[in-house]
């Protein structure tokens, strides 16, 4: 039976088609589903031969990453996330009363089902992971998602081993990434600002803080990823006209040459050795794609570090 293994993964999905995304991820004894995976392994195996050495390494390297991840993924799924369960049901009262509309509150009713589901009458919760779990390589969890607890179950998390609890939470890391990518000196220097990115933009926007969630979204989705920014999706369009917002983004020069690159070619040259030909996607999608690729890629790399030093001081667990 095929299994697509973890070059595979990184060479192919971030540019595959709905097909062969389905064919990678699925497990069939069906003769055609068979020789469909088997093409798309051999056109991987002679897409990585016609590597150049440089790439090949880059590539392996990546590959190794994900190798010395797996012990990790184990010893997470080995373990329970114990949670204060006592807690809950005000958590869950707290969250309804502040729901948006009836299908917010019917979303947090149904995650609130699930998790009573998942505990089963016990304070331990279990979740599996993937360290390949989207086109875009990110890790993910399921059965449960972890990731998708609201940050006041969150913080119902008991330690296991040790005092506290930490989590972690990278700032501005998408528009960080991006600024890797283009070394746009106005973008780095506005992260590196004391007041952070988004009050900085909040300033030259006119804007109070009350708008720095708008602004984020529309930073992110609109500038970085290409969304319209007239989409009723960024509620700061109600605040600032196009031609304001657009003024105020034009001072990112290399971010702007850098997707109109991506739109114009539909490649995504990678820190991994692959250049992924995109031209099956529209522009707006593929900065989307191509910042998270680019971040999942950092983030395995810190996670790694990060679990190095644990193995070795001991003094925490991941």
């Amino acid at each position: 039976m095929y299994q697509a293994n973890i070059r595979d993964l990184i060479t192919k999905l971030p540019q595959s088609n709905k097909t062969e995304h389905f064919l990678m991820n699925k497990f069939s004894n069906q003769d055609k589903v068979q020789q469909l995976q088997r093409q798309i392994s051999q056109q991987l195996d002679q897409q990585y031969n016609e590597l150049l050495a440089n790439e090949k390494a880059k590539l392996d390297q990546y590959v190794e990453v994900h190798h010395n991840l797996e012990p990790l993924k184990k010893e997470i799924e080995s373990e329970s996330i114990n949670l204060d369960t006592d807690k809950l049901p005000d958590i869950k009262a707290t969250m309804l009363e502040k729901a948006k509309n009836d299908e917010h509150f019917d979303k947090i009713e149904q995650l609130f089902d699930r998790l009573d589901q998942s505990l089963n009458g016990t304070n331990r919760l279990y979740t599996q992971l993937s360290l390949i779990g989207t086109r875009t390589h990110r890790i993910t969890t399921k059965r449960f998602n972890v990731q998708g607890l609201p940050k006041l179950v969150q913080q119902m998390i008991l330690p296991s081993q040790f005092k506290k609890v930490y989590t972690i939470d990278f700032k501005s890391f998408e528009p960080s990434v991006a600024a890797y990518m283009t070394q746009d000196e106005q973008l780095i220097d506005y992260l590196n600002h004391e007041e952070g990115l988004y009050d900085a933009l909040l300033r030259d926007l006119s804007l109070s803080k009350e708008k720095r969630v708008s602004v984020k979204r529309a930073f992110i989705g609109s500038f970085l990823f290409g969304g319209r920014y007239s989409s009723s999706k960024f509620k700061i369009n109600q605040e600032v006209s196009e031609i304001n917002w657009l003024q105020v983004m034009s001072k990112f020069k290399k971010v702007i040459e850098f997707k109109e690159q991506v739109e114009k070619y539909k490649t995504m040259p990678t820190p991994y050795g692959i250049e992924h030909d995109m031209s099956a996607f529209q522009g707006s999608s593929i900065m989307a794609i191509y910042v998270q690729t680019v971040a999942s890629y950092i983030f395995k790399h810190i996670l790694l570090e990060v679990y190095k030093a644990q193995c070795e001081k001991k003094r925490s667990r991941l």
